[in-house]
């Protein structure tokens, strides 16, 4: 392929002409295929299925954060990130009653909660019924990951500490 017909996603435009039927067929249909990838990866791959999609989650993070402006305010770069990203992986900070900071310090461990609510990765699950916490779920972790890691330089690891139908809750751990 030439230099010359390579689009970048900058380059397109933000409106797109159709019926939304038409995009909800092609949604569905990406879910369908993201799903047998999987599926594929896991039996190829086995337990190395989970590292490679993480890895690749975290690529297009760093990707699509070096349009964000650098910060080292985690809780800033996490709601402009929220906002952006609403419709795909709708997610809010979130904090216990009993603590003042969305950032938490305990035991030496420096953490942010989100609640991830409307996420296209779990639609893709459901739809496809297959469970989370697997490879798929990796993929959003590495995404936040590579996402935080862009635009405040600081490291990070995403953990489950709830997942369900509706809701999950992740603990992003600072570095």
């Amino acid at each position: 392929m030439s230099q010359a017909s390579v689009v970048k996603p900058e380059e397109l435009p933000l409106h797109c002409e159709g019926n939304i039927m038409d995009y909800e067929e092609a949604l569905h249909g990406i879910m369908v295929l993201n799903a047998t990838i999987i599926r594929s990866l896991e039996e190829i791959a086995r337990g190395g299925a989970n590292a490679v999609v993480y890895r690749a989650g975290m690529k297009m993070g760093h990707e699509t954060a070096k349009y964000f402006p650098k910060t080292d305010n985690v809780e800033k770069a996490l709601k402009e990130l929220s906002d952006i990203l609403g419709r795909q992986y709708n997610f809010e900070l979130w904090k216990p009653k009993d603590k003042d900071s969305y950032i938490i310090t305990e035991n030496g461990e420096t953490f942010i909660y989100l609640v991830f609510r409307d996420c296209l990765v779990r639609q893709t699950l459901r739809r496809e019924g297959m469970p989370q916490k697997g490879p798929l779920c990796q993929s959003l972790y590495g995404y936040m990951v590579g996402a935080v890691e862009e635009i405040t330089g600081k490291r990070g690891k995403l953990e489950i500490v709830h997942v369900g139908p509706n809701t999950c809750l992740k603990k992003l751990i600072l570095r």
